[in-house]
């Protein structure tokens, strides 16, 4: 069974991810809105990655806060 601390390791590996997904969707937004001649906007897409990355943040911070085994 993994610990909290590898866990949380493993968490931070997916916010690592998550934000990097983020910044990418971020700029494909501002392509999307500057082809269509938008002001800039979210996607769907990107608003759950962000809802995503807070949730992953708050469950690392859970697993990091946990006694240590």
């Amino acid at each position: 069974m993994s610990t909290p601390a590898e866990m949380a390791r493993e968490m931070e590996t997916v916010n690592r991810a998550l934000s990097a997904t983020n910044v990418l969707l971020a700029g494909m937004d501002q392509v999307n809105s500057a082809c269509e001649l938008h002001p800039p906007a979210n996607s769907p897409l990107r608003t759950l990655v962000e809802h995503a990355e807070q949730s992953a943040g708050l469950v690392t911070k859970y697993l990091r806060d946990q006694p240590r085994a």
